[in-house]
């Protein structure tokens, strides 16, 4: 019994931190790209205009905007989303 674990064991524990690395890498890499610079996008009604304006989706007390309108993210088929005023650093 203890020959059959040595003779497993090893090879299965550097297998699970393969497999752990992989998907710790995986996600690390998901959550750079959602925080991010966003196109604002005027929201009138279920209508969304693209404005030429770059926002964050990082939050800060400051609301995007283009002076008038608050500025929304584009999710593909509607703006439910405000976007936050970019921070320089």
């Amino acid at each position: 019994m203890k020959t059959k674990f040595r003779k497993f064991g090893l090879p299965m524990g550097v297998a699970l931190l393969a497999v752990g690395g992989a998907f710790a890498s995986t996600v690390s890499s998901q959550s750079k790209s959602v925080l991010a610079d966003r196109q604002g996008h005027i929201k009138v009604g279920s209508t969304c205009t693209p404005t030429q304006i770059t926002c964050s989706n990082v939050f800060n007390p400051q609301m995007c905007s283009d002076g008038s309108n608050i500025l929304y993210d584009w999710n593909g088929t509607s703006c439910p989303l405000p976007l936050y005023k970019k921070v320089t650093p």
